[in-house]
């Protein structure tokens, strides 16, 4: 056990550092939201160790990250308050962090509030998130997790995505994972609820299983997770869902 803790939780090369999982910058700090909320947020933060490669040298990816998750609409209020203080302090002094293709006005229960919108990069998006589901992997079960991942979310889409062939391969699919999470009798975690659960299905026959994030209380993020060895007989259909989805091999 000693050995596998000195191992970065992805690749198994030598750790030099512990990894917050999620980014510790998804999770408000004291100065920026205590008056609101009165308590801390970034107590009891999950941690695996890492090489640099997959921790120090993706800073930008975990910024990336916290911008697009901050910034959905219809997260809570910790993440409105969030994107009116750290977000808007990165956005200061990295213009380009967002790639905003629009900015207006909605209303929520009679308020209205700015909003702008922006074009996700969605391998980027998928690279964070399963970063996260190895961490969390390891967390879990104490080893590296060697199969394949397929992240799934409607955040990869636009609000006004056409009901094409793929978009509904892609919904159907999401719904397909909720209506089976309901099922799945496993304990959901996090200390931070506000911030971030997660959930890991049970393992299936094929030594495959879903983890279930979310974040701000209101975005869902599924990641599949796949024994290509045991799946191997299946390999033709699991490379065409994955292309159907848009989401990395």
């Amino acid at each position: 056990m000693k050995k596998i803790k000195q191992q970065c939780y992805w690749c198994g090369k030598q750790a030099t550092s512990r990894e917050h999982v999620p980014p510790r910058c998804l999770f408000p700090t004291d100065k920026d939201v205590g008056a609101l909320f009165k308590q801390s947020f970034r107590s009891e933060l999950i941690t695996v160790p890492s090489c640099d490669e997959h921790n120090s040298l993706k800073s930008g990816e975990d910024e990336y990250l916290m911008a697009c998750l901050t910034a959905k609409v219809g997260n809570n209020f910790l993440a409105y308050a969030h994107t009116q203080t750290k977000l808007k302090r990165s956005l200061q002094l990295h213009k380009n962090l967002l790639d905003v293709e629009e900015k207006l006005n909605i209303m929520i229960n009679e308020r209205e509030f700015p909003v702008s919108i922006i074009n996700v990069d969605v391998p980027r998006l998928s690279y964070s998130f399963e970063a996260i589901a190895r961490a969390l992997f390891f967390h879990e079960f104490r080893i590296q997790l060697k199969g394949r991942c397929v992240v799934a979310s409607d955040m990869f889409l636009s609000p006004d995505a056409s009901a094409s062939e793929s978009n509904q391969y892609f919904l159907n699919g999401i719904t397909m994972i909720q209506k089976e999470q309901s099922n799945w009798n496993t304990p959901i975690k996090g200390k931070n609820p506000l911030v971030f659960t997660y959930q890991f299905s049970p393992v299936d026959e094929f030594g495959s299983q879903t983890l279930a994030l979310k974040f701000y209380e209101q975005t869902d993020i599924y990641v599949c997770i796949g024994d290509m060895i045991k799946l191997k007989p299946y390999k033709k259909e699991f490379d065409v869902a994955s292309k159907m989805l848009g989401l990395r091999k």
